[in-house]
């Protein structure tokens, strides 16, 4: 058996972080047989290390605040540049390498991890078991046992599970965020890219580009809209697209009218491409059975009923899909105290997804990672 301060179970951007900054005797522990991987699929392989407006409305618990006090988005900028990763920010404020890269961030991070000698990595392990005592936790693997005196769970998403149930910590179910959704087929519009478009359900709304699945929707707004489904608990519903959002239903009226009075002899749809992608104007006239009228053909209720379904297009939301960035639930940080250490559980520390901490794209989901890391390396 090995003995250690402190073990890290959890080699993720939250886990990275926090060996990077203990002071003690640690092990970190990985599954997979690399750590750091998830970071290079952030951003779309750029790695969007964080945002520049960074926002508690951002995040599903405004507790969130007192941590970030402790570790902003600005403390981050300033420790990638000591680790010699400069960044450049996009109009919405998202702070990516100048290299657009993520291997470099990860590739530094771990050149980093290496030089510190008091920290050992070991990969391809699973932990199987965590069984806590007085004085620590026997964590056991296939292969291994090992006693740390303090433990942290960097485990991210739902993997984390099994270690929260066998120490009988309470947290929210786990649920996929920041992914695309499944829907009804979307006949034809596979690979159909979309932008301003107004996504509503319920109480959220917000406009953004979407991209057409043959099962499914995505885009960054139906990320942030899966959030909002994933906090509510909602796995069905109507989604409403407003595809022309720059121009209200009166005036579109009249120019389809206009194009329609001018160009008598078209079909419908060499009308609606005027307005939208031909494949989604095919969809449209398909749904109404309009899909060989002629323009002269149309009559008043035609264009009512495709003026409503172009500025509310209706999807059927049937489930998430799997390729989820994060996931919402976890330990509640009202269990947590200021340093992410349980109220109940002396010597154990949560940090990354494994908190109930989630945020909307852009950043802030490893603004996240980097800050709770940190504050819980800090302390050990």
């Amino acid at each position: 058996m090995e003995n250690y301060e402190v073990i890290i179970i959890g080699a993720g951007a939250s886990g990275i972080m926090c060996a990077l900054n203990v002071k003690s005797k640690t092990l970190l522990v990985e599954a997979s047989d690399r750590i750091g991987k998830k970071i290079l699929a952030t951003g779309n392989g750029k790695c969007n290390l964080t945002n520049n407006q960074l926002s508690v409305a951002s995040y599903n618990t405004p507790l969130v605040e007192k941590y970030f006090s402790q570790f902003n988005q600005n403390q981050t900028l300033k420790y990638f540049e000591n680790l010699g990763i400069f960044t450049y920010a996009d109009q919405s404020g998202r702070r990516y390498p100048f290299s657009n890269s993520a291997n470099t961030v990860l590739d530094l991070l771990l050149k980093k991890l290496n030089a510190k000698d008091n920290v050992k990595v070991v990969v391809n392990s699973m932990p199987m078991t965590i069984k806590r005592f007085n004085d620590g936790f026997l964590v056991t693997t296939k292969t291994q046992t090992y006693f740390g005196h303090k433990l942290v769970l960097a485990t991210g998403g739902n993997s984390g599970t099994q270690y929260l149930n066998q120490l009988k910590i309470a947290y929210q179910p786990f649920r996929p965020s920041l992914v695309g959704l499944r829907t009804t087929k979307n006949k034809g519009l596979a690979g159909v890219r979309v932008s301003n478009v107004k996504v509503t359900m319920n109480q959220f709304s917000e406009v953004g580009e979407i991209l057409f699945k043959e099962d499914g929707i995505s885009g960054i707004v139906i990320f942030n809209l899966s959030a909002y489904l994933a906090r509510n608990q909602i796995s069905t519903g109507k989604i409403s697209l407003d595809l022309l959002t720059e121009i209200e239903r009166e005036q579109l009226f009249t120019m389809l009218q206009t194009s329609i009075q001018n160009n008598p002899q078209y079909l419908l749809v060499d009308i609606l491409e005027g307005f939208l992608h031909k494949s989604l104007a095919k969809n449209i006239l398909e749904k109404l059975s309009l899909d060989k009228t002629l323009a002269e053909d149309c009559t008043l209720n035609n264009m009512i009923n495709l003026v409503e379904n172009i500025k509310n297009y209706v999807v059927t939301f049937t489930g998430y899909a799997d390729n989820q960035q994060v996931h919402t639930g976890g330990v509640d940080l009202k269990d947590l105290d200021d340093n992410l250490q349980h109220k109940q559980v002396k010597n154990l520390y949560c940090c990354g997804e494994l908190v109930n901490v989630d945020g909307v794209c852009g950043g802030y989901n490893l603004q996240w990672a980097w800050s709770s890391g940190k504050i819980v390396g800090d302390c050990l």
